[in-house]
């Protein structure tokens, strides 16, 4: 009896010696696939010859989820594990003996959630820590793919383990959809793990669905415009704005509309200028992503002719209308205008392009003859070139 306990000891011993032996996994990951966005574990094989395969558990404690794989298995998709919940895992190799090695400290994945703030255009994320990254962590990177700007993952923030692991950003203009990860990598950079990809999309809480004008039709006895717009009844979150561009100026904002108000009087009507083009525009609730609608232009009939009156003197120094070299111009089409003083030497003291803009000679201005250049188009498309001179009077 005492000859069988002995041998049993040393077997036990031998079986001690080999579990001991038997090494450990040492390069291992949770992480998801950005592809198909499933929960998967991945490892480097083990090149000892003594090692049959691969056992994971999951939990602290390791129970559960027991899988056995084999010697040269790399990766196992973790399919009834949510990879928007976190995980725990841990490893260990075994031999055809039944011996294991020691398990792996335990490891898990990372969990991100982002979100945009109702009424903002900024996207908030935060991630939960990556566990039991081998060699150690050693940095995380917030990574954003944007539509339809982007064609792969930009890091936006990177921070090392002990950083905060939450950023906040605003989205570019245009951008409609953005795509986030979170990437996690070890202290030699050998090892990459990544978190779920999340969609985050630009809110808006509600709009308008009729936004339209439906005619613009000219009143000769009144000088008028009448325009009948199409508003949308249900919608009163936000304002429509109608906006005039006059012989293609740029665009302005000359009323407020809600509804029931469908009907708009253009009294601001210029019989010099010719083509007359509007646009209505609404927000979302929020007062973001404005929605335009065509231009809906027409042309005032039989304007009267083209006319100017070009001052021939001004005095230094005056505030007034008299200290004022401003050709006054009826039929003016907008889109070019050119206004040159030159003094007796042909210096140019003056050059604007804004017809409201007035050339006034100040006290130190010398008195004497000034020659101007002007060149403009009318609303008949004709462009004309006016030249003079203009005295300054102290």
């Amino acid at each position: 009896m005492r000859a069988l306990k002995f041998i049993a000891l040393c077997l036990l011993s031998l079986a001690t010696v080999a579990r001991a032996q038997l090494p450990m996994p040492t390069a291992y990951l949770a992480t998801v696939d950005s592809a198909t966005q499933q929960l998967v574990l991945r490892w480097q094989a083990s090149t000892d010859t003594t090692v049959a395969g691969y056992n994971i558990c999951s939990g602290d404690t390791c129970r559960d989820y027991a899988i056995v794989l084999g010697r040269f298995d790399t990766t196992y998709v973790c399919t009834d594990h949510s990879p928007l919940e976190t995980h725990i895992y841990s490893m260990h190799t075994f031999d055809t003996a039944g011996n294991a090695s020691p398990l792996t400290p335990p490891f898990g994945n990372m969990v991100l959630q982002a979100d945009v703030p109702e009424c903002a255009t900024h996207v908030d994320a935060t991630w939960t820590a990556y566990r039991g990254m081998p060699s150690g962590l050693g940095r995380y990177r917030l990574q954003a793919l944007r539509e339809p700007y982007d064609t792969a993952f930009t890091t936006l923030y990177t921070t090392d383990s002990l950083g905060t692991r939450a950023y906040s950003f605003d989205m570019l203009p245009g951008t409609t959809r953005v795509m986030l990860r979170v990437e996690a990598s070890s202290c030699d950079s050998t090892l990459v793990a990544h978190s779920n990809i999340v969609e985050v999309l630009r809110r808006t809480i509600d709009s308008a669905t009729r936004l339209a004008i439906h005619a613009a039709t000219y009143d000769s006895v009144g000088n008028t415009v009448r325009l009948e717009l199409d508003l949308d009844p249900s919608y009163t979150a936000a304002p429509y704005m109608l906006w005039r561009s006059i012989d293609g100026r740029p665009w302005s904002q000359i009323a407020t509309m809600r509804y029931p108000d469908t009907i708009y009087l253009d009294r601001d009507i210029n019989r010099f200028d010719s083509l007359h083009c509007y646009q209505l525009s609404v927000a979302d609730a929020c007062g973001l992503n404005s929605r335009y609608t065509e231009a809906f232009c027409l042309v005032v009939p039989n304007p009267p002719p083209p006319a100017i009156a070009l001052p021939n003197a001004v005095l230094a120094g005056d505030d007034g209308p008299n200290g004022a070299f401003l050709p006054h111009i009826k039929g003016l089409m907008g889109d070019l205008y050119e206004l040159t003083i030159y003094d007796r030497m042909g210096r140019e003291v003056f050059l604007s392009n804004d017809p409201a803009e007035a050339w006034r000679p100040t006290t130190g201005t010398p008195q004497g003859a000034y020659t101007y250049a002007l060149r403009l188009r009318y609303n008949d498309n004709t462009v004309h070139t006016y030249t003079g001179t203009v005295l300054v009077i102290k």
